[in-house]
């Protein structure tokens, strides 16, 4: 089977939940197929290698819209912020030179940035019998978190995500209603990918690549450190830091002077002039599984529903356990039953999370239930069988249309 992949982002380096989503699945797909992968780069992100799996790889430098263009774009044409920022004519023409050079299987379009693709493949292939079969990896419902974040918002940012959240919601729907596969990454991702009219919407849990032991607590920093890690480009990350840096960081060094706060991923750096005390920011790293083994726990602040499964999935890779803000937890098993503490007020996160780190027993429990519920439902080789089932089902139907 020949394959192109698309993503709004770089795969590599996996630095934040969707590049460590879309790296696993290229890897699982490559293995099995012949894979083509292009994606936009938006960042001045460093440089990394390249799987030898992968047949083609194409990156598409650009920068980002203006706010001016973007506004403008957006108002003309109608279109979401979140499709406006991605804007590029690169990537399309890329795309379409592919499209019409080869001959694909399937086009594997990660997330909604990348909508517009979606009607190039349907343009420039005309005939059903032609046609790769398309699939959606949505990573999230998109028009639900802004809708979130518009009721967490006050004035013009509520008003701006209020409108976003109907613009995207009218984009999913296209979406769910054209592509021939909506995957999502949770089961309540799923039932809401049916409501907006995908046919038969697919549940793929997000991969992880998991040790055969949980790991021990040798690796740690000296000092007790706790990690933040997110794609702070994007803003619910952006309020998140804030929440935690000026609300919660404060009570957990009145508790444990010697902690440390660990601040990495996209757009981290340039927390700079809100970072608290005892705080260092890494930006993109390499290493993220180092960053989480040297770490004694792991924190997601975020109040929308949005990133936090991969910051609790990486910490349970790792054997650390994690705290999660109780609005911005979903998509994962109920947190009792998988060892994540949850708390909503920024005393009790504060509390919570010191508690753990100086209770062997508590942080102990927490690391081994994270880590069995990990190898049972998010294990990198569990889920690609269910990536690969699912491709081979979609193109199975595709030929069985074409041979009537």
């Amino acid at each position: 089977m020949r394959v192109l992949v698309v993503t709004a982002t770089p795969p590599w380096p996996s630095a934040h939940g969707a590049a460590l989503r879309n790296s696993l699945f290229l890897e699982v797909l490559a293995a099995e197929h012949q894979v083509d992968v292009i994606f936009l780069d938006q960042t001045d992100g460093i440089e990394t290698s390249v799987p030898d799996s992968i047949c083609q790889f194409v990156r598409v430098r650009a920068s980002v819209p203006s706010v001016i263009r973007r506004l403008q774009t957006g108002f003309s044409q109608g279109l979401p912020d979140v499709i406006a920022r991605h804007s590029s004519w690169t990537l399309r023409g890329r795309v379409q030179m592919l499209l019409a050079r080869d001959r694909y299987d399937v086009v594997h379009l990660a997330q909604i940035q990348l909508a517009p693709l979606i009607h190039d493949v349907h343009t420039m292939v005309t005939r059903d019998v032609d046609r790769p079969r398309v699939i959606y990896d949505a990573h999230n419902v998109e028009w639900l978190l802004q809708a979130a974040l518009a009721d967490v918002s006050t004035g013009l940012r509520s008003f701006w995500a209020g409108r976003q959240a109907r613009l995207i919601r009218r984009v999913e729907e296209w979406i769910a209603r054209t592509v021939d596969l909506s995957v999502g990454s949770s089961e309540n991702d799923c039932s809401r990918l049916g409501d907006l009219g995908a046919k038969s919407p697919v549940y793929i849990p997000h991969p992880v690549r998991v040790p055969s032991r949980c790991p021990g607590i040798d690796g740690r920093n000296a000092n007790p450190t706790v990690l933040f890690a997110a794609n702070f480009g994007y803003r619910p990350n952006i309020l998140a830091a804030e929440w935690f840096f000026g609300r919660v960081w404060p009570g957990i060094v009145r508790n444990l002077p010697r902690a440390e706060l660990r601040v990495i991923g996209p757009g981290s750096k340039a927390l700079g002039p809100i970072v608290p005390a005892r705080t260092t920011l890494g930006g993109i790293v390499g290493d993220i599984e180092g960053e989480y083994r040297r770490a004694w726990i792991a924190v997601s602040p975020t109040s929308v529903a949005a990133g936090a499964p991969y910051k609790v999935l990486s910490a349970f890779a790792a054997g650390r356990p994690v705290v999660a803000r109780t609005e911005g937890y979903v998509g994962l098993a109920p947190a009792e039953q998988i060892g994540v503490a949850t708390a909503s007020h920024p005393d009790d996160f504060a509390r919570v999370t010191t508690a753990i780190l100086i209770d062997d027993s508590a942080y102990k429990s927490a690391k081994a239930a994270g880590f069995s519920y990990l190898q049972a439902v998010h294990n990198a080789d569990v889920v690609g069988s269910q990536l690969l089932k699912a491709y081979a089902r979609i193109v199975e139907s595709g030929s069985n249309e074409r041979r009537r």
